[in-house]
């Protein structure tokens, strides 16, 4: 604290020095401060403002503004993520964007620096469009609130009938797909199942693939009361689970609807959501599976055998990293309202029902959709506004109308709108009655917002007044945009001369340590404040201060800082008894 405040007598010195300066005479008390302290020119004014001191320095009018507009900056940006491949790598640098857009008249000749800046400035820059979007944490509140489900194909085994065995890699892998498709149908799925609040895990194996009757058989094993040695058990409030398409089926959905079970699935690509039971997955293949090399299996029921003998011990021995307790443990927590007991197998069994399908419309404006005890049938949707061919849309069957439909589609606002459909008529030809006779007028189908969005387009890029003009041009495999843009203006602008060949050595780079750039004491405190909220108080500003004399904090221990205050808080206060 003493360094500290010495520190801040020094700096009013300065700023006395400075306000009383004469003409010239600033930038060598400037520089005296800064070899004294040890630290740049800008970080000196920047400690002054701390203690009061204000340069009088006007900012340049022209700050901040730039010749780049967004549009020019977006296309530049946009063109280098369209060419950046599925695994991320960047195939198009930001020069090569920027001469190409330049030298078609969309961005005006300025340097990649000037560019990269302007990008970064409008939030289109290719490394921040490349950035992943921000996750949030979140919590469960009390056991069986959460549960979480995975399936996943057990790439290190198989179980033919001569009994399990571990898959040669130099025979298994993707380069040799017709010995996995050998043993396709020897392959067993395991799906695992946990309580977010406890840690605990049910898993069990199944032959074939991932299908919702598989799903909806595991589902009914783990909410069973199975022995008196595994605690968890019972329906769950929430479900969470991927996009897979056996997850998201009727016949599982309609049941956790039936057992007032939320169901969550995750976007895709989103493995993070679901990490718990991903780790879980990952727990049972290195410690279960990786010891199935030496023993003996010769049956699918062995297996979930051998399997159920590990996982009551895992439960009940191994300390979860997060609760500090094994998962038996914190499962036991449970409170009675929080525990919903399963009804009946046999009961579970009789909650699966139907449930609104996905369905595509047809050229002609209609859906297919089969109902048991009508049949399959063909409706038509034209009259639903903005539907168009190959819209996606959600299908049922009314219970109070059958054999229609009801048709499931969401409006401008958000909305969900049902339209109930008839089946279409057939006359004794099987000839769709509706439709006009052959000699007859004929009445086109009405343009969709498809439709007319792509008319528009080509006539646009083949630069026509007509949809006739647009189809000869095409026919004539007339170019698109022609005379708009030039794809080789950045190619064709240059005279290349030709270079003797020089020798050379090939040089090598050490590799370069990456450094997160350290904080002042304001930028320290507004990480930290942000993180533990109210717990921050002036004592832990000086506190810091006090730790980093030299005004720099380490942006790596910024957690440091956020663990010591919440524990801080923790603690319990003594108090004098009558009080």
């Amino acid at each position: 604290m003493t360094l500290n405040l010495a520190k801040i007598d020094y700096l009013r010195e300065v700023a006395e020095k400075l306000t009383n300066a004469e003409f010239g005479a600033k930038k060598e008390i400037a520089k005296t401060a800064c070899k004294y302290l040890q630290i740049s020119n800008a970080q000196l004014y920047r400690e002054l403002e701390t203690v009061g001191y204000n340069s009088g320095r006007k900012q340049r009018s022209d700050k901040g503004k730039t010749v780049v507009s967004q549009e020019a900056a977006e296309l530049v940006g946009g063109m280098v993520l369209a060419a950046t491949s599925k695994t991320g790598k960047k195939r198009m640098p930001i020069n090569l964007a920027l001469e190409i857009a330049s030298d078609n008249g969309k961005a005006p000749k300025v340097s990649a620096s000037t560019i990269s800046r302007a990008m970064k400035q409008y939030f289109c820059h290719p490394e921040q469009l490349a950035t992943p979007t921000a996750h949030q944490q979140q919590r469960s509140l009390h056991p069986n609130h959460v549960w979480q489900c995975d399936a996943s194909i057990c790439v290190v085994f198989y179980l033919p009938k001569s009994g399990v065995c571990v898959m040669d890699e130099r025979q298994f892998y993707k380069n040799k797909p017709a010995n996995i498709k050998k043993i396709e149908k020897e392959r067993v799925v395991r799906y695992v199942v946990t309580d977010h609040t406890s840690g605990s895990i049910y898993f069990e194996y199944v032959w074939g693939s991932e299908s919702s009757e598989n799903l909806t058989n595991i589902f009914l094993n783990a909410i069973q009361k199975r022995s008196l040695q595994e605690p968890m058990h019972g329906v769950p409030f929430i479900f969470y689970v991927d996009q897979g398409s056996a997850n998201t089926s009727g016949l599982f959905r309609n049941l956790l609807e039936r057992l007032n079970v939320e169901f969550i699935a995750h976007a895709t690509h989103n493995s993070r959501a679901k990490g718990q039971v991903e780790q879980a997955n990952n727990l049972i293949e290195t410690q279960y599976e990786s010891t199935l090399t030496f023993k003996t299996i010769n049956s699918l029921e062995e297996l979930n055998a051998d399997a159920t003998q590990w996982r009551i011990m895992f439960n009940e021995t191994k300390i979860h990293s997060r609760t500090r307790r094994t998962r038996n443990q914190v499962w036991q927590m449970i409170r009675p309202e929080q525990l919903r007991k399963a009804p009946s197998l046999e009961l579970c069994m009789e909650l699966v029902s139907t449930s609104p399908v996905e369905r595509t419309v047809k050229g002609d404006l209609t859906v297919q959709f089969k109902i048991t005890g009508y049949g399959e049938n063909f409706y038509s949707v034209k009259h639903i506004p903005n539907i168009y061919v190959g819209a996606k849309v959600k299908v049922v069957v009314n219970p109070y109308r059958a054999p229609d439909i009801d048709v499931l589609v969401v409006d401008e606002n958000g909305e969900q709108v049902i339209y109930t459909c008839e089946p279409d008529q057939y006359d004794i030809f099987g000839q769709l009655a509706q439709s006009p006779a052959i000699g007859e007028n004929i009445q086109s189908m009405p343009d969709s917002k498809v439709d007319e969005s792509r008319k528009r387009i080509q006539k646009q890029a083949y630069n026509a007044d007509t949809q006739a003009q647009v189809d000869q041009a095409i026919k004539k495999r007339t170019p698109a945009y022609q005379g708009q843009i030039d794809p080789n203006a950045h190619v064709t602008k240059h005279d290349i001369p030709e270079y003797m060949p020089k020798a050379g050595e090939q040089m090598t780079t050490q590799q370069q340590r990456r450094q997160l750039a350290p904080l002042n004491f304001i930028q320290a405190a507004k990480q930290i404040k942000g993180l533990v909220g109210d717990l921050w108080t002036t004592d832990y500003m000086n506190m810091l201060k006090t730790t980093y004399s030299d005004g720099n904090v380490p942006q790596e221990d910024i957690q440091f800082w956020v663990d010591r205050i919440e524990s801080a808080s923790r603690k319990p206060k003594l108090k004098v008894v009558g009080e």
